[in-house]
């Protein structure tokens, strides 16, 4: 079979599917894989076909997860985000799905269930947090308040208003155009498609978020999905001498957290180290470290992989983002996160559930001794250690990916309008 994937966001939301596209290859199908141009060299570098999508990586986190983005911001930031390429992108989306037997898209790709109904073939929402309604929590950007489930559940129905209201007036002039029924008002049409529930998988651990009450089956979470680590990546001789050098380090990275506030959150760090006497190895991901004059005991890093990496650190502190979440996890270290947006507190708050980690810090009150306070706890409470310890080898046992590959093959034998394609061709 054909498969199209459509991811829009970070480095972070495209290396799931990187590792879900490498088992579908394995078993035979043909992958492709569209996002922004910043990751065309990367994705054809892993043996796929790609796809370009007009838009800026960096705009898309500033704007829709960046520092603290209400949700009235989020929709009205999309809009902005949209409007000046709104033509190009659908194109792109529509391009990108043609000749497809099946699309998968991240939650930003949604846009691709349009293209899904047009070419009438079947989907898959692939999302890295939860998304559809319960009554055990508030949906990702909604406020968390102690008003139970009947106001969980109304953050969920409020969210698809917001949605449809913003994109509606985005996409229903290109579904005109294919000759389609425009969105109606107040109306949320993404959970089905050809008059069935659109499989959604969910690409994390039930062992982290176990599944909401009220979830149907057609929900499923399949575990991480994690690449096979390769064996022979080596270190730059500065990365092994400064790891050699004493004990192990914290490592601290915010992803493609961007924002104006990068040196006040630097000089926090800093100091923080400084007053807890850690050595740390800081990811450029997250601002230009260049011209910043270092202590000894810190040392800047670009691209490492996390599996290696984690191996050698004493803890984690960094934004709470889904993918470097499972990582820290899997790794079995103790977390600390300081979300900034999006479902970024959704995962520190499930990091200090767990008894992993402190409770997260969010942003906009990181100071030093919060950060300290955290980090102390972190590496030396033993009740954290034991925990993160034991829950990342349950972590390592599982197999999200193969999971995911096996309900996508399921999902396409029993569906009616796939029932002339033979899985494996």
């Amino acid at each position: 079979m054909k498969f199209s994937i459509i991811t829009i966001g970070s480095q972070g939301d495209t290396e799931p599917f990187i590792a879900l596209g490498k088992r579908l290859q394995q078993n035979g199908h043909d992958v492709k894989i569209a996002a922004f141009r910043k990751f065309e060299a990367y994705i054809k570098s892993e043996g796929f076909d790609y796809a370009p999508l007009t838009g800026d990586a960096v705009e898309v986190i500033r704007l829709l997860i960046g520092e603290d983005v209400r949700p009235n911001e989020y929709f009205h930031n999309l809009s902005v985000l949209l409007n000046p390429i709104r033509d190009q992108f659908l194109a792109d989306v529509f391009s990108a799905c043609e000749g497809a037997d099946a699309i998968l898209y991240s939650i930003l790709g949604s846009v691709a269930w349009h293209a899904a109904d047009k070419l009438g073939i079947p989907c898959f929402r692939a999302f890295f947090c939860p998304a559809d309604p319960t009554g055990d929590f508030p949906a990702m950007t909604a406020p968390i308040l102690p008003l139970g489930a009947p106001y969980n559940r109304f953050t969920f129905r409020c969210g698809d208003i917001l949605w449809t209201r913003s994109t509606r007036k985005l996409l229903n002039g290109w579904r005109r155009d294919m000759g389609l029924t425009p969105i109606r008002p107040f109306a949320f049409p993404y959970r089905t498609l050809h008059g069935r529930p659109v499989p959604t998988l969910y690409a994390y651990s039930p062992l982290v978020a176990p599944k909401p009450s009220g979830w149907d089956e057609n929900l499923h979470l399949t575990g991480y999905w994690v690449r096979e680590a390769k064996t022979d990546w080596q270190p730059d001789e500065a990365l092994a001498r400064f790891l050699a050098s004493g004990p192990k380090p914290l490592y601290i990275g915010f992803g493609s957290m961007v924002g104006g506030s990068f040196q006040q959150v630097l000089d926090i760090v800093l100091e923080s180290l400084r007053k807890t006497n850690q050595r740390a190895i800081l990811s450029s991901g997250w601002g230009d470290l260049k011209e910043q004059q270092l202590p000894d005991t810190v040392h800047q890093v670009g691209f490492v992989p996390h599996s290696w990496l984690f191996e050698r650190v004493a803890a984690v502190v960094h934004h709470g983002g889904a993918g470097t979440t499972a990582a820290g996890l899997r790794a079995g270290l103790p977390t600390i996160v300081v979300p900034f947006g999006g479902d970024q507190p959704y995962w520190g708050n499930r990091v200090h559930a767990l008894g992993v980690g402190p409770m997260p810090i969010p942003r906009k009150k990181l100071t030093a001794q919060r950060l300290s306070d955290a980090i102390l706890q972190a590496v030396g409470d033993e009740t954290i250690l034991k925990n993160a310890k034991r829950l990342g080898k349950r972590l390592r046992e599982e197999d999200g990916v193969g999971n995911a590959v096996k309900i996508i093959e399921q999902e396409l034998q029993s569906c009616s309008s796939c029932k002339a394609i033979k899985i494996g061709e």
